[in-house]
């Protein structure tokens, strides 16, 4: 069974996960939890809601990294099997076995569902939902490909407060979208401006490795969340099973935390996640000497869709060695691995076009 990122699974435990990736090692899925059974964990700094007719904490990785570090030790300490150390990466991930897995959700079967209703019988948010999903039909799209997850599938959305999530099946359909809302035209369709954005920089101090400038730059060209009849909309496109790209047989050595620059040479990858920018040319500019840079792979969703063809980009993250079954070993940086969340290289990884 291939499990598409994005996608809600059940544990036998009452745990529910999103998948967090389209390519997974044998016999798990990479996930990151999402709603745990108070009764099971007691967990610290986090919020609580009622769903699913249960108290369930709502498990965040954003948050101070001591409490980060401290609620995954109590998740590994009471459920060991959520957490996998994979001897090839010399890594972690968290995971759920597929034999702990009690129910995924069809997130295409949801969506037709959906249709089914008419427009009079929808509330606010799911008139918007429609809405939406009847803009990007016009991409050209199926609505074969087109999904709803999370609380847009589940139905415990907030009004006026949860995110419009839609998948999109397959690389190309995915891009089809992507270019089509590039300038598709529609009153209930908004994008943030370059003022926006340099506001919320202004008011949250984003990071110190972007210039205001920069930052703008690399936020407003991108099209995969903005608003809709006010709401905030995400999309997530997934991978087919014959079109995945990632090796877990390939072996890696780490090598040290790295900053580099390079030129994309290709960026199809960069649609999903993990995905991967190709560079044309790079140089190590810190943390290591220099080694040829084949690619930039991000398990980030903020790095996703980042860089296009032909831009200088800058990154920092973690540099690795490596050798594939077939083939020559080959350098790329990473970013996003689950350890950045409890570890000092969390704070200095990113990914930017270079503004000059």
């Amino acid at each position: 069974m291939h499990f598409y990122e994005s996608v809600l699974v059940d544990t036998i435990d009452g745990i529910q996960c999103k998948v967090y990736a389209n390519s997974h090692p044998d016999g798990f899925v990479i996930v990151k939890p999402k709603y745990v059974p108070e009764s099971l964990l007691n967990f610290t700094g986090l919020k609580k809601r009622f769903l699913f007719s249960k108290c369930m904490t709502r498990f965040n990785l954003f948050n101070a990294k001591e409490i980060v570090e401290e609620n995954l030790t109590r998740l590994k300490n009471t459920f060991p099997y959520y957490f996998y150390t994979c001897p090839r990466h010399k890594n972690w991930f968290l995971v759920v076995p597929t034999d702990k897995i009690a129910k995924t959700y069809d997130t295409r079967a949801g969506l037709k569902e959906l249709m089914k209703v008419p427009v009079t019988d929808l509330d606010s948010y799911l008139k918007a939902t429609r809405g939406f999903i009847e803009l990007i039909l016009q991409s050209g799209v199926h609505i074969d490909n087109i999904g709803i997850t999370h609380s847009t599938l589940l139905g415990n959305y907030t009004l006026g407060k949860s995110d419009i999530d839609v998948l999109v099946f397959g690389k190309d359909n995915g891009w089809k979208v992507l270019h089509f809302l590039e300038t598709a035209q529609h009153t209930s369709l908004r994008w943030k401006t370059e003022e926006d954005w340099a506001k919320y920089y202004r008011e949250r101090v984003v990071s110190t490795q972007y210039s205001e400038k920069e930052y703008v730059y690399n936020m407003v060209h991108k099209k995969d969340d903005g608003f809709f009849d006010g709401n905030v909309f995400s999309v997530f496109c997934v991978e087919e099973p014959g079109e995945t790209w990632y090796d877990w047989n390939e072996e890696h050595e780490p090598l040290g935390t790295a900053k580099i620059r390079g030129t994309v040479g290709n960026a199809y990858n960069s649609i999903v996640r993990p995905g991967y920018y190709d560079l044309q040319s790079s140089e190590i500019v810190e943390g290591h000497n220099s080694v040829p840079i084949k690619r930039i792979v991000t398990w980030s969703r903020p790095f996703v869709l980042q860089a296009r063809e032909g831009e200088l980009v800058e990154a920092c993250g973690l540099l690795e060695k490596v050798t594939p079954k077939i083939g020559t070993a080959y350098y790329q940086i990473v970013i996003g691995y689950f350890d950045t969340y409890i570890t000092e290289r969390g704070k200095k990884e990113y990914l930017k076009v270079v503004v000059e």
